[in-house]
């Protein structure tokens, strides 16, 4: 069992509940969130999860690179401990680039609710995709993209565009030059409040260096 601590819908806190049980019901939670992006080279970087890792079907989406819930207790800049957790890296908080606060409902299956307030992060890393060890068996690969590309990608001028994955079995990571497709993106961050675009955008504007007002 994960305690989690929740809150009413205007952010107060209200008590503790396990993960689970807060989805089931839609209490509001709270959770971190990173967008990797290497400035010089101006590539973005995206998360592919290992299935069955919800109670209903989700494809294989090309996600957020580091996304996971606060624990009971844990205050917003302990949230960076998803960083190494999920793609191996060890960094502080203090690295991080703060993009503020995004709030969302959605009801995903019966018995999964999201009602986050989510703390959006930029991630600054300077290695290429084959420096990333990414060590959590939740994470199946992830995906190096150029940033212009994405921009295309997101706001819909483009339905495909050069990819490099690296993919994890059992033995080993392997590495291959692919395509990723607009249906590969998980749709309600298209829709809704375009958050794809919206980090995509805030990241070229870091890339230009700007570090003051990133929020979208």
């Amino acid at each position: 069992m994960t305690l989690i601590d929740i809150f009413n819908d205007r952010y107060e806190h209200i008590g503790t509940e396990d993960k689970k049980e807060a989805h089931r019901r839609g209490s509001w939670h709270r959770t971190f969130s990173a967008l990797a992006v290497h400035p010089r080279n101006r590539l973005v970087f995206l998360q592919k999860k290992a299935p069955v890792r919800y109670s209903f079907d989700r494809p294989d989406y090309a996600d957020i690179t580091v996304g996971g819930h606060y624990h009971a207790g844990e205050s917003i800049p302990d949230g960076v401990r998803e960083v190494h957790e999920e793609i191996g890296l060890e960094t502080s908080y203090a690295e991080l680039h703060s993009l503020g606060l995004r709030q969302t409902a959605i009801t995903l299956a019966p018995d999964y609710i999201e009602r986050e307030f989510q703390h959006w992060h930029l991630l600054p890393l300077q290695g290429d995709l084959e420096d990333i060890p990414f060590a959590d068996a939740e994470v199946t690969g992830l995906v190096g993209i150029d940033l212009d590309d994405a921009i295309r990608l997101a706001e819909g001028t483009t339905t495909t565009i050069p990819a490099r994955y690296a993919t994890r079995t059992d033995l080993a990571v392997s590495y291959a030059e692919g395509r990723l497709t607009r249906d590969e993106l998980v749709p309600s961050y298209l829709g809704l409040d375009q958050l794809y675009l919206r980090l995509f955008v805030a990241d070229d504007r870091f890339c230009a260096g700007q570090r003051r007002h990133l929020f979208w």
